[in-house]
């Protein structure tokens, strides 16, 4: 009964301080309580000054590394799309999306990979003239429009499938499963954190969103 009251207890803390319902979000949360707690990093002295010596700002050199390994990522991704019609990660998105949902609102696919309605629009009318995705009317909403993979759509995102799988592999590179389960858990943590972001403040200037969540934590 104890631990039971605990638990509870983290559940109630969760709902204050996060407020949403992700059962893998609690588990990072959960995980930080018990076994970190609450210490925070030490705080830094930014001086744009000591531009030469940055490695020695972990939390810079973070953003650097995270950057970089974006990069050599994109590249695999490149080779990876070589032999297909699918030319960028986000058009791999889009479709890979479609496959799973079967059919989705466009407006709705754009939001779902954070990307602006402009710039989602290009991706779609491409995968459109590429013959991978038809649009139609929403039947609940006629002005609005849905899309669904055609058959080459279909083909060609299963075909992707397997070098992607290659790419994967190559990313997470020589880490140990350890390692990766820590990094993973890691990520996901950071994930969570901007995602709450972009959904409550995503047009905030950055010295909002620096007030609001990382000076206020």
């Amino acid at each position: 009964m104890k631990l039971i009251k605990q638990i509870l207890d983290y559940v109630e803390s969760y709902k204050k301080d996060v407020g949403n319902t992700d059962i893998k979000e609690f588990t990072m949360y959960l995980r930080d309580k018990v076994l970190i707690g609450n210490a925070k990093t030490s705080a830094e002295s930014f001086n744009k000054e000591q531009y030469l010596s940055y490695k020695e700002m972990p939390k810079v050199e973070f953003s650097t590394l995270l950057t970089a390994l974006y990069r050599f990522a994109k590249i695999y991704m490149k080779k990876a799309f070589q032999n297909t019609n699918i030319k960028t990660i986000d058009e791999f998105g889009f479709l890979a999306s479609i496959l799973k949902e079967k059919n989705l609102l466009k407006n709705e696919l754009i939001k779902m990979h954070f990307l602006e309605i402009s710039s989602g629009s290009e991706i779609l009318k491409r995968l459109i003239r590429n013959k991978l995705v038809y649009e139609y009317p929403d039947l609940k909403d006629g002005r609005a429009k849905r899309v669904s993979l055609t058959q080459e759509g279909y083909k060609e995102i299963m075909n992707a499938f397997d070098e992607m799988h290659k790419v994967s592999e190559i990313v997470v590179g020589d880490i140990s499963g350890e390692e990766l389960t820590e990094t993973l858990a890691v990520l996901n943590k950071l994930n969570f954190f901007h995602m709450h972001i972009h959904e409550e403040a995503k047009d905030d200037s950055l010295n909002e969103i620096l007030k609001n969540y990382i000076n206020s934590t």
